[in-house]
């Protein structure tokens, strides 16, 4: 059984198939601390909430710790800030590994391939003696795995871009870093990578306003709408033209055909008018190539987790079965 796993700063996912079917599993990067105490074991088992004990403590993970949250009208905490694991702070670390175990299962037969994705832009060819990749590769292996890293970029152009023989740009705006990977005939050539912070333009200007537009003039909403898109234009702009300066210069853009597809993705890809604004990013940067469609992923939320099952699928076959594939 291969399994594709995406390790994301605010969402851990998994996908594999079981029988026919894709089956995944979802776990929010997020904990909440509770005092260990009679009432709240109650509402814990109430609500039947994934937890574990840490000394005095109640330690709730995932969705579970949003709804305890809110609940009790007390803050929840990310796990990966910024993308990086929590540093000198070994109860964190053992809630990430709870939290690895609810979305990756055991696998059924030792040493099955899992592809992964990590999260804070670690390069997947250069961090290999990084303490925190070794980390996350360690709790994949004791799940009874064989973990190899890949790049969100790579799994985007091997999920949504089949059409163009799995060559082209694959974006990926994430909430801490963005990334665009050239891909030719589903092998990354080129990697560029940066730490971004789109996470706090959806947080600034909230794209999606249908809760509130009902008490909010139009007038009010468009020129909001329009204050968000000139900040996002302005991010987009610039992460294009760095990379785009990086990529030239490196020279693995003459390898793939033009016009060149685009596989996008991102929490912030979901917004209204993001495509509109990425063209015109696109054209404000000027890349030497001519773009083709730009391919927003259809599932968001697990686009990248797909394309690691997909590399997953061809890492564990036989070199003749990959030739054939």
């Amino acid at each position: 059984m291969s399994i594709g796993l995406d390790l994301g700063t605010t969402e851990l996912r998994s996908v594999r198939i079981v029988g026919e079917e894709l089956t995944a599993r979802r776990c929010r990067a997020a904990y909440l601390v509770l005092r260990d105490s009679p009432g709240h074991r109650r509402l814990l088992e109430h609500i039947q909430a994934r937890h574990a004990i840490c000394g005095d403590d109640l330690v709730v993970f995932g969705d579970d710790a949003v709804e305890c949250g809110s609940m009790l009208d007390l803050t929840v905490n990310p796990l990966l800030r910024n993308g990086r694991l929590p540093s000198a702070d070994p109860v964190a670390r053992q809630i990430l590994a709870l939290m690895v175990e609810a979305v990756l299962p055991p696998a059924e037969r030792f040493g099955s391939v899992c592809c992964l994705t990590v999260p804070g832009g670690y390069s997947a060819q250069g961090d290999h003696q990084s303490l925190d990749v070794r980390f996350l590769k360690q709790l994949v292996a004791l799940r009874g795995y064989n973990p190899q890293l890949t790049s969100p970029g790579l799994a985007l152009v091997l999920t949504e871009l089949a059409s163009s023989s799995f060559s082209g740009l694959g974006i990926s705006l994430g909430a801490t870093n963005c990334e665009i990977d050239v891909v030719h005939c589903g092998r990354s050539v080129a990697r560029w990578s940066t730490a971004g912070n789109l996470s706090e333009l959806s947080e600034e200007f909230p794209a999606d306003g249908a809760s509130a537009a009902k008490n909010t003039p139009i007038g009010v909403l468009d020129s909001q709408q329009a204050a968000w898109e000139r900040v996002l234009l302005r991010m987009l702009s610039s992460i294009l033209s760095e990379a785009r300066a990086a990529l030239v210069e490196e020279g693995s853009l003459r390898m793939i055909p033009q016009p060149t597809p685009i596989a996008c993705n991102g929490g912030i890809t979901t917004a209204p008018g993001f495509l509109r604004v990425f063209e015109q990013a696109w054209q404000q940067s000027a890349w030497p190539i001519q773009i083709g469609r730009v391919q927003i992923a259809d599932n968001p939320n697990l686009a990248i987790a797909r394309g690691c099952l997909i590399q997953a699928i061809m890492e564990g076959r036989t070199p003749s079965e990959r030739f054939a594939a």
